[in-house]
């Protein structure tokens, strides 16, 4: 009973407000203020965003508007069209918005306010905007910002300046609009007024400058909305937007695996925002048919009772009774059809994004397979003249040299040893990141292990450190993993911790953490007393060629590619990494690896240890190598060896020495001009199986594994070749050869 009289309530309220208000007009003693009060009221009833609250604001703007009539004061009329229009504006009526724009533009030119005019010219660009007008829009935007900028209050130049930064981006117009965003911007934040535009112009300002490519700034503006993230959570359109912008970001920087990961989730914000629409409509259609149905039925049973009592009464009813069905179905058709719009209007959208997906994908395989190419085409134009380097220092050592001159050798050593590593980095990590490498199974000891890298590194140690190592007793003494990759990862941090910490201390921990079925868990801590790193420095801390910051890199050096790379074989092993770490008061690094305990005991196959001099007058070496340079060294080095060889500049000259002469084996370099190396095993192969083919190559073996396998390659060795390794490749193949 008490909400029945609600209503009635408020209308007799808004009864005696009226003839209070009206009282007042009689007399002719309205004032501006009272006006003022009544478009108070009916922003507040607007503000409410219910359906009495739109009734009750349309009421009180009536109201304001009639009261303003008698009024003297110039002011406060302009200020009652000015709320006129946006509430037309607003719902979208451009036919009544042209008289009140034409009876607000002749006010203002009675007062001649200057301010006013900005005004005006800023709402009739929204009007021809909202036409379809554009051009027309964007001339009345510009009057009006000067005008505003001019004279205007600083409140003013928020929705101008917000209005012309959309317009210039739509005209792709970056500067322009990147200025007009700026100073809409400003205004927010001097006024605290209208914030909720801040997240919009940052979006403005990041779709100008990832077109501009100006991306420092792009990632600024990013991280100003990430701010403001608890204020528009859940908000699916502007969350949408804002990841639609991010997939464009790392389009353009080339971050192909990004950009389709959050053009998915643009995709799906806009996708959810559509749906839960969607969803609203079909409530309010559900509960519309329901009200309809009810009150219907109500009606129907009204009608059947007073039918037995008069006839002609009934039949009005009747009528009555068709014409609101007749509306409630066209009421559902209208919802129906907006339904089915929503629906279609969403799934163009997921088929546009889908084929942006399916482009940004294809853009990655591309790119990942460029770069594959390029990393075998750079590493053996790089590796080449390395090669020539490390050659030259190995037969310069066997000579006599001054004191001097052995320095200069152990530095061009040095360097080339530095240089040789940093490409083998990158290879590496190129694998990882494509999946290619694989973990091996070798029987080992690891307290041995471990021990001969510590004191490696302490030789290698120059900032004067104490290093303190714990490793457990309790370790198998035999143990079977990835040697190679397990002191990949130790050697990555141990040399981090040497190198960015100076007379200080670092504590090595390796802990036996549990033996289960034949299965051995050990965890290892390495912890320093160095510079430490910041929470920012730590997020990074994993990414490739990052180190920090420029002045770290040019004062301790290094790539910034071994944390990146133990964090990935770390995640092949399925594994984790935990930094910690405290600026000025050093890091501490853990994580654990698996590794099998063998059963039984196995020998090691070891090269046969045969006398040198007795296999050097039987062995014959046929070397392949285009690079003349390249050619003399490696020959050189064979024969301080004591063995035979021969040389061919292609594989073409090649195959037809082999078909002429007989050898223990080949070095086959593999990029040759005239016939490759790949083709050129073939044809030996052909006429003399047994004779062992070795690549000597610098492209990856591991990207290339199935090409050795299919053309009979015995082995692969890398350039820069290690002499020692050479030598023993030789014996080997001469020995399985005999």
């Amino acid at each position: 009973m008490k909400l029945k009289m609600l209503p009635y309530i408020m209308c007799l309220l808004m009864h005696c407000n009226i003839a209070f208000l009206e009282a007042q007009n009689s007399d002719s003693k309205i004032s501006s203020d009272s006006i003022r009060k009544v478009l108070k009221e009916s922003s507040d009833s607007f503000s409410k965003l219910t359906s009495d609250g739109n009734k009750e604001g349309v009421y009180f703007l009536e109201l304001a508007e009639s009261l303003a009539e008698n009024s003297p004061d110039l002011y406060i009329k302009m200020l009652v069209k000015r709320k006129k229009i946006d509430f037309f504006l607003n719902s979208r009526d451009t036919i009544k918005i042209e008289g009140y724009l034409a009876d607000y533009l002749k006010i203002i030119e009675q007062v001649g306010d200057k301010r006013e005019l900005g005004l005006y010219y800023e709402a009739l660009g929204v009007h021809k905007s909202v036409q379809g007008k554009k051009e027309e829009g964007y001339q009345a935007y510009i009057i009006g910002e000067q005008l505003l900028r001019e004279y205007g209050k600083d409140r003013d130049v928020i929705d101008i300046n917000y209005n012309l930064s959309l317009e210039y981006i739509r005209l792709q117009r970056w500067d322009e609009a990147i200025e007009h965003a700026l100073r809409s911007l400003e205004a927010v934040e001097k006024t605290k007024q209208k914030e909720d535009r801040r997240r919009n112009l940052y979006l403005f300002l990041i779709e100008c400058y990832i077109n501009l490519e100006e991306f420092d700034k792009v990632e600024y503006y990013f991280s100003e909305i990430e701010k403001e993230v608890s204020v528009y959570f859940n908000e699916l359109y502007f969350e949408g937007k804002l990841f639609s912008q991010k997939g464009s970001y790392y389009e353009k920087i080339g971050d192909y695996k990004k950009s389709s990961y959050y053009y998915n989730q643009s995709s799906k914000k806009f996708l959810e925002y559509y749906f839960q629409r969607t969803k609203e409509v079909s409530t309010d259609l559900a509960l519309s048919n329901q009200l309809n149905l009810k009150e219907e039925e109500n009606k129907r049973i009204k009608i059947e009772n007073e039918l037995k009592a008069e006839q002609l009464r009934n039949s009005r009813y009747i009528i009555l009774l068709s014409i609101l069905v007749i509306v409630g179905l066209v009421l559902m058709s209208i919802l129906q059809y907006r339904a089915s719009f929503y629906k279609t209007k969403i799934n163009k959208l997921l088929k546009r994004n889908y084929k942006k997906l399916i482009k940004a994908n294809k853009k990655v395989d591309k790119a990942l397979k460029a770069k594959s190419e390029f990393l075998d085409s750079v590493t053996h134009e790089l590796l080449t003249p390395l090669n020539t380097i490390k050659g030259i220092t190995f037969l310069l050592q066997k000579e006599k040299l001054t004191s001097h001159q052995e320095n200069q050798i152990k530095l061009i050593n040095l360097s080339s040893d530095y240089l040789l590593s940093l490409i083998t980095d990158v290879i590496q990590l190129n694998d990882l990141e494509k999946g290619e490498s694989k973990l091996r199974k070798e029987e080992f000891d690891l307290r041995v292990l471990l021990n001969n890298l510590i004191d490696s590194s302490l030789i290698m140690n120059i900032n004067n450190n104490k290093v303190h190592r714990e490793i457990d007793s309790q370790i198998p003494s035999k143990i079977k993993g990835d040697v190679l990759k397990t002191s990949q990862i130790f050697l990555n941090i141990l040399d981090n911790a040497l190198k960015f910490t100076k007379d200080g201390d670092v504590y090595i921990d390796v802990l036996l953490v549990s033996v289960i079925d034949h299965k051995v868990k050990i965890k290892f801590s390495i912890r320093d007393t160095g510079i430490g790193m910041s929470k920012r420095q730590i997020r990074k801390a994993f990414e490739a060629f990052h180190q920090g910051s420029v002045k770290i890199n040019r004062k301790y050096g290094g790539t910034g590619l071994g944390l990146s790379i133990v964090k990935r074989i770390l995640r092949l092993q399925e594994n984790d990494i935990v930094l910690e770490s405290k600026p000025g008061k050093g890091t501490s690094v853990s994580f654990m690896i698996d590794f099998d305990i063998p059963k039984l005991a196995q020998g090691k196959n070891a090269i046969p240890k045969n006398n040198f001099e007795e296999f050097s007058q039987e062995i014959n070496v046929l070397l392949v190598e285009d690079n003349k340079v390249n050619q003399l060294i490696t020959e050189k080095i064979i024969s301080n060896y004591g063995f035979y060889c021969d040389s061919a500049n292609d594989g073409k000259e090649a195959v037809d020495m082999v078909k002429k002469n007989r050898y223990s084996m080949v070095l086959m370099d593999i990029m040759m001009p005239k016939m490759d190396g790949f083709e050129a095993t073939k044809y030996i192969k052909r006429f003399d199986k047994g004779i062992p083919v070795v690549a000597l190559t610098a492209i990856s073996e591991k990207m290339n594994k199935d090409k050795f396998n299919e053309v009979g390659i015995f082995t692969v060795l890398p350039k820069p070749v290690d002499p020692e390794l050479l030598y023993k490749t030789i014996m080997s193949c001469c020995d399985s050869d005999d």
